[in-house]
């Protein structure tokens, strides 16, 4: 049975693709939607573009880790498009936010609401199956387990009463929420576990922060994929954690432009001195793949241009 884990070169983001590939017996699973134009570059690829290339008929699951833009900007263009079966979310909107018809893109985190509220009331009107998880959450399918693994509670309510409080009436007197509401996301992220048979086999850490691990160290265990935390930010990745998880391949989801200065310079020597981890970036300078594409079973991999 062939698995595959395709880390999509989406510049300054993220959309991991999950598949089963064998005659007759399919499965897709997506892990945030990136957001790039790949006109733009031809050396990047769009979620919709991979969908299209890969003939994929169906999206099984759909995860959100957060919904700051650089992770869910290329979802919207696939709704409607491409069959979505079930979307798992954890951070719900306040329905006066939702429903504002809030499309203000003057600042990252106002782009990022504007366009998290539009994908919600879309996934309303295709009837798409919308999953709101609680606590840690299992999907399994043949051989292979993915693990949703959950941010605390405390920081999930602290999030969730600043959305609550957020006024998009009076916009220009909410610069200090708004703020608040965009460092949160990152420390109330998802990240994904994938074994296979019980073995860890990758773990997809979106951009939580050091304190996210300390419930799931049991859990996790030695892994052969890593993706780097924060698009490769020295500041959410510990040298415990690298020591404990051991990992053979490490991925930094992040483009050759510096974008908000990631990856920090520091990243190849932290993992280099603590792991034995061979390092990839979706995109760096001179690169010309556009997909990291790992085997999830034999811990292969290839960079597909």
């Amino acid at each position: 049975m062939k698995w595959f884990i395709d880390f999509l070169n989406v510049g300054f983001g993220e959309a991991t693709v999950i598949r089963r590939m064998e005659e007759n017996c399919t499965y897709c699973l997506v892990v945030d939607g990136g957001d790039v134009d790949p006109m733009t570059n031809p050396r990047r690829c769009s979620l919709d573009q991979y969908l299209r290339e890969y003939e994929i008929e169906k999206v099984d699951v759909l995860v959100l880790t957060h919904f700051h833009k650089d992770h869910i900007g290329g979802v919207l263009p696939i709704l409607g498009h491409v069959p979505v079966e079930e979307v798992i979310l954890h951070i719900p909107l306040p329905e006066h936010v939702q429903k504002s018809g809030l499309n203000d893109f003057s600042t990252p985190i106002l782009g990022s609401l504007s366009l998290y509220a539009s994908i919600l009331n879309l996934l309303e009107q295709l009837s798409i199956t919308v999953t709101q998880i609680h606590e840690p959450f299992t999907i399994m399918e043949g051989d292979m387990t993915f693990r949703i693994l959950m941010p605390s509670h405390h920081r999930l309510k602290q999030l969730a009463e600043e959305l609550e409080l957020l006024d998009v009436t009076n916009l220009d007197l909410q610069e200090e929420r708004l703020t608040a509401i965009d460092r949160m996301l990152n420390h109330t992220s998802l990240a994904v576990l994938i074994k296979n048979k019980e073995n860890s086999k990758a773990l997809l850490t979106s951009d939580v922060g050091v304190d996210f691990w300390k419930p799931y160290d049991d859990e996790i265990g030695q892994i052969h994929t890593l993706q780097a935390p924060h698009h490769g930010d020295t500041s959410h990745l510990s040298e415990a954690c690298l020591r404990h998880w051991a990992p053979q391949v490490v991925i930094i989801s992040a483009d050759d432009q510096g974008t908000y200065q990631l990856p920090h310079p520091g990243m190849e020597s932290l993992v280099h001195e603590h792991s034995e981890a061979k390092l990839y970036y979706t995109e760096a300078a001179y690169s010309t793949h556009r997909i990291i594409r790992v085997d999830a079973v034999e811990g292969t991999l290839q960079l597909v241009e």
